[in-house]
């Protein structure tokens, strides 16, 4: 079992704490713009684009602030793993469930990415969970399915939806996966890996997004849009999702997680002009409620 000998100086790593809040707004931020990107970009250009454009930002970044790419095969190696299950399977999985299922729906189900990367921590990582900080993580998902308000999309739960909901429950696991494999691998620079991974990704996207030059180039919106949710919501903020599985493990994320789906629909209400509706209220009243829960300073495990 990870456990830290200092909690104290676990507690006080401002550090962390601010980089986790970073990496919040940049994935809350990601609805945003993909909804800009959708106007003109498929699916799949928008997926490709994505995983296409956040490797072009990150090559010469890792050149300047990490190792460069290593020419080394046990590197290649881990990067292939990492660019299967945190960029491609996720992206491509997640685009085929949204072409039947609501949009709020997969949010919903993202959410249960703390629960299912706590079960992999214990199974694999042999991390001991309190009471709890569980109690608190399960009020915090009550919380995500009450904010979806699923009698909206309770009828969109038939035979034709099952493989879009089975494919957007694969997305969540390998992201889940993903994090466990951040926290398991050998020491790479988390910018270098990521990069790595990313470039990887990319092969699998560069022709979709390719056929975007086709045809008459979007207007400005729409690549405002692919270029924000390539750079922030996915370049910066699976950097820094690296970097805080590698400096505090992958329990820190698990409840902290529920403040994206928060910054999503403030988002929504501030850019996009959604209403603020009596679930959401009553969703928010219970995520916070559950992250004061998992607050018990359980779960902290050691730097790598």
């Amino acid at each position: 079992m990870y456990r830290s000998d200092n909690s104290q100086n676990q507690t006080a790593d401002y550090t962390a704490w601010i980089a986790f809040g970073i990496m919040a707004a940049c994935l809350g931020l990601s609805f945003v713009f993909v909804k800009l990107s959708l106007e003109a970009f498929t699916l799949k250009q928008a997926a490709g684009g994505r995983m296409v454009l956040s490797a072009a930002f990150l090559l010469p970044i890792t050149y300047l602030f990490g190792d460069g790419l290593p020419l080394k095969l046990e590197f290649w190696k881990w990067a292939l793993i990492l660019g299967m299950l945190n960029f491609v399977l996720p992206i491509g999985l997640t685009t085929y469930g949204l072409l039947t299922i609501p949009s709020n729906v997969v949010g919903s189900m993202y959410g249960m990415i703390p629960l299912i990367t706590i079960g992999l921590s214990t199974l694999i990582l042999k991390f001991q969970i309190s009471r709890q900080k569980f109690v608190g993580l399960i009020i915090g998902l009550v919380g995500l399915f009450v904010i979806t308000e699923p009698a909206s999309w309770i009828s969109t739960a038939g035979r034709e939806s099952a493989f879009p909901m089975l494919a957007t429950f694969g997305a969540v696991a390998c992201l889940a996966m993903a994090t466990i494999l951040m926290r398991v691998m050998p020491k790479f620079h988390p910018i270098s890996m990521i990069t790595g991974s990313a470039l990887v990704a990319s092969l699998f996207g560069i022709w979709p997004f390719l056929s975007v030059f086709e045809g008459e180039l979007p207007s400005a919106r729409p690549w405002l849009g692919l270029i924000g949710v390539s750079i922030f919501s996915t370049a910066v903020a699976y950097s820094i999702r690296f970097f805080l599985v590698r400096r505090k493990g992958p329990v820190f994320l698990a409840p902290n997680a529920y403040f994206s789906i928060i910054l999503t629909n403030v988002f929504g209400v501030l850019l996009l002009g959604d209403v603020i509706t009596t679930p959401m209220k009553i969703a928010f009243v219970l995520i916070i409620f559950g992250l004061y829960l998992a607050r018990d300073r359980s779960g902290y495990m050691k730097q790598v």
